[in-house]
């Protein structure tokens, strides 16, 4: 799968729901902010209300948030797991590897940068180390620069996602 990860936004499915699921949060927090802004406002001197203040603030973190969101949700490019591919890593792939230094292996999914979650085995297609292990197969040795220094993984295996054939 040819990707242009440098200039692409790109999202697995389960990202994307995940995401849109956020969207629809952030939208009810806003609300919910309105109201807070609506039932506080009537408490005298909106310049020295702090629950008006508070809620403004909270209303305004929320709007960017979701501005945010809602931009990387219509610029990105959703990618099936019918779509990855098993042979390399690549986006979407989950990669098993040994780090060589430690002596442990690790599991990851190759994501979007906007859906990586670290604790979940998810790592962005644009981190060090997704970025090392890329066009890689098993059996391959890589040497992977991160902010640590250098770091020496084996790739022992690529495997599609879950929900591919």
């Amino acid at each position: 799968m040819e990707r242009d990860i440098k200039n692409s936004v790109l999202l697995t499915e389960e990202g994307y729901e995940r995401l849109s699921e956020k969207v629809e949060q952030l939208q009810g927090k806003i609300e919910k902010n309105r109201e807070d802004m609506s039932r506080t406002a009537d408490n005298g001197d909106l310049s020295e209300n702090a629950g008006y203040m508070a809620a403004k603030e909270s209303y305004q973190n929320h709007r960017k948030s979701l501005n945010e969101l809602k931009d990387v949700l219509n610029e990105a490019t959703v990618i099936s797991a019918e779509e990855v591919g098993s042979e390399r890593v690549d986006f979407g792939t989950v990669v098993t590897v040994r780090d060589l230094g430690q002596d442990k292996e690790f599991t990851y999914k190759i994501v979007g940068e906007h859906e990586a979650r670290l604790t979940e085995g998810e790592i962005s297609i644009k981190s060090p180390v997704a970025k090392g292990l890329l066009d890689h197969e098993p059996g391959d040795e890589v040497e992977v620069e991160t902010p640590k220094g250098v770091t020496r993984y084996k790739v022992l295996e690529v495997a599609a996602p879950e929900g591919s054939e």
